[in-house]
């Protein structure tokens, strides 16, 4: 049988300040280059992904 969901804890004080630093701290990071190359392969093969949208 399926266990309950907990609820998501709440960061606060030193937690949360760190939780915002890492998080703008990867937002501004470059992007990989594996990353790099999903988004050339999603691009190449775009009508394939669109005709699952629509």
């Amino acid at each position: 049988m399926a266990k309950p969901i907990r609820a998501t804890p709440t960061l606060r004080g030193k937690e949360a300040k760190r939780f915002v630093e890492m998080m703008i701290k990867k937002e501004n990071s470059p992007i990989s280059k594996i990353d790099k190359k999903l988004y050339a392969d999603i691009n190449k093969n775009r009508k394939y992904f669109e005709s699952f949208l629509n």
